[in-house]
C-alpha cells in the first residue's frame, strides 16, 4: 500500500484551491439557471491537479487524508454543489488505486491521475434490466482486441472526464471492468439528464458502440470480499449537502446583512437588528456548521479503518469491525444530513421576504439541488439498516456495483411476457 504520509497541511490545501473556489462561486447561479456545463470550472481544478488529493506525495499527489479531502469538497460544494457530485466516482476510483497492496499494476493510473486526468463512471445499466443483472459487454475480436456495446444511465462526471470506468461481462458472463477513453470512437455521451436539481453533474446516458477495448484495460470486476471504501461515495453526496448547507447560510446572511425592507409586524429596526431573523439566521448557520462536523466524523471513520488496514490487513478482525462502524456512521450521517438541509434551505426563505423567491437569485437552487442528493440512496433505506443492526446485530449490506439496482426478477420476466 502507498504511504498516507501528508505533506501539505491543511492550510497548505486551502492556499492552493480557496481561490479556484472563490472564481468557482461566481456566476453560479447563472450557470445553473443557463445550463451552462462546467467544463472551465473544472479544467482550472484539473490543472492545479485536484483529482490527485489522495495520491501520496511521492507519486505526484497531494497526499492529503481522508478528512481533508472531504473538508475541501465541502468547500468546493459551497462554492457549487454540481462540481463534487461529477467528482464523487473519480474519487472513489482514486481511493481503490492508492489503497490497492499490488501498487505497482495501478502506476499507470497514478502516473495519470497526477497530470490531472480524471475517471467519470458507466456502472449502472440503462432502465430496464433485473437487479444485479448487467447487459453491457465485451467481447473477443477478431482482430485480437475486444469490442465494448452497452447503453449506461447515470453517468455523473463522464462529460468531464477522460477516462470512463465501465461494468459489463464477457462473452463467459463473466463480470468485467474496462476502463476506456472518453473521446474514442463509439463512445457517445448525452447530457440528457432532467433533474430539477444538481442540473450541471453531466449525470447523463453513456452508450457505447463497438468501443475497441485493449486487453490492458480490462480488469476482473469480482464480488466485494470486505467493506472497504463502501461507504466512500456516499459520504461524496453528503459533503455536498454539507456545501449546499454552507452555501445557503451563507446565501442568507449576506441578504439580511444588507436588506432595508421591513414588515409592519415585526419589532421594527432593521432585519440585521430583528431577534426573530438572527434566530432564523443562527438556525440556518447551526445546521451549516453541524453538517460539516457530521461529515468530518463520518469521513475520520473510514481513514480509522483505512489505517487499521495498513496496520493489519484488510480482512483482519479490527480492520472488519472499523469498516461496519464506518459504514454505520455514514448511513447515521445520511438520517441525519437529509431533514436538516433541506430545512435550512426551505428556512431561508422565512428570514427574507417576497423578492427572494425571484428566479434571477438563485437562491431555490439550494433546496432544489439538496433534495435532489437526497433522493440518491434514501437515506428511509439508511435508517432501516441502523435499526436492524442495533435491534437484531444485522450487518449493513454490501454495495456491489451493477447489483445496487434494477427491478425484480420476477417483474422483468412478468414484463417479458406482456411483451410478448
Amino acid at each position: 500500500m502507498a504511504s498516507t504520509i501528508t505533506e501539505y497541511s491543511s492550510s497548505d490545501l486551502l492556499n492552493i484551491f480557496n481561490p479556484i473556489f472563490d472564481e468557482i462561486r461566481k456566476d453560479a447561479a447563472a450557470r445553473e439557471r443557463n445550463r451552462t456545463l462546467l467544463f472551465e470550472q473544472i479544467g482550472w481544478l484539473r490543472e492545479k491537479k485536484f483529482g490527485a488529493l489522495r495520491v501520496p506525495v511521492e507519486l505526484g499527489g497531494y497526499g492529503a487524508s481522508v478528512v481533508q479531502l472531504f473538508d475541501l469538497l465541502i468547500q468546493l460544494a459551497a462554492a457549487d454543489s454540481n462540481i463534487p457530485q461529477s467528482l464523487r466516482l473519480h474519487f472513489s476510483r482514486v481511493e481503490r488505486i492508492v489503497l490497492d497492496s499490488e501498487l505497482e499494476k495501478q502506476k499507470v493510473w497514478i502516473e495519470r491521475v497526477a497530470r490531472g486526468e480524471l475517471f467519470g463512471n458507466a456502472t449502472t445499466e440503462a432502465p430496464g434490466p433485473a437487479i444485479g443483472e448487467v447487459r453491457t459487454r465485451v467481447v473477443p475480436h477478431a482482430d485480437g482486441n475486444f469490442r465494448l456495446n452497452g447503453r449506461k444511465a447515470y453517468g455523473t462526471g463522464s462529460l468531464y472526464s477522460q477516462w470512463i470506468p465501465v461494468v459489463a461481462v464477457d462473452h463467459k458472463g463473466d463480470r468485467i471492468t474496462a476502463i476506456v477513453p472518453a473521446d474514442r470512437p463509439g463512445v457517445t455521451l448525452v447530457d440528457d439528464w432532467g433533474g430539477f436539481g444538481q442540473r450541471l453533474t453531466a449525470t447523463g446516458t453513456t452508450i457505447f458502440e463497438d468501443v475497441v477495448v485493449y486487453a490492458d484495460e480490462l480488469s476482473e470486476h469480482g464480488k466485494r470480499t470486505s467493506r472497504s471504501g463502501s461507504g466512500f461515495a456516499q459520504l461524496v453526496h453528503l459533503a455536498t449537502l454539507a456545501g449546499v448547507a454552507a452555501a445557503t447560510a451563507r446565501d442568507v446572511t449576506e441578504k439580511v446583512a444588507g436588506r432595508q425592507r421591513v414588515y409592519y409586524t415585526g419589532p421594527g429596526g432593521l432585519p440585521r437588528h430583528d431577534p426573530i431573523i438572527q434566530t432564523q439566521v443562527g438556525k440556518i448557520g447551526a445546521a451549516a456548521n453541524a453538517a460539516r462536523s457530521i461529515v468530518l466524523g463520518a469521513a475520520a471513520s473510514i481513514q480509522d479503518a483505512w489505517l487499521l488496514w495498513n496496520q493489519h490487513g484488510e480482512h483482519a478482525p479490527a480492520t472488519e469491525e472499523a469498516y461496519i462502524q464506518a459504514d454505520l456512521a455514514i448511513s447515521s450521517a445520511q438520517v441525519t444530513l437529509v431533514p436538516l438541509v433541506l430545512g435550512a434551505a426551505t428556512e431561508l426563505f422565512d428570514a427574507l421576504g417576497a423578492s427572494a423567491i425571484d428566479a434571477n437569485t438563485g437562491l431555490d437552487r439550494h433546496w432544489r439541488n439538496a433534495r435532489a442528493l437526497s433522493s440518491h440512496n434514501p437515506h428511509l433505506y439508511k435508517a432501516r439498516v441502523i435499526g436492524d443492526y442495533l435491534l437484531n446485530g444485522t450487518l449493513p449490506p454490501l454495495f456491489v456495483a451493477g447489483d445496487d439496482v434494477g427491478v425484480l426478477p420476477n417483474q422483468e420476466a412478468a414484463r417479458s411476457t406482456e411483451a410478448a
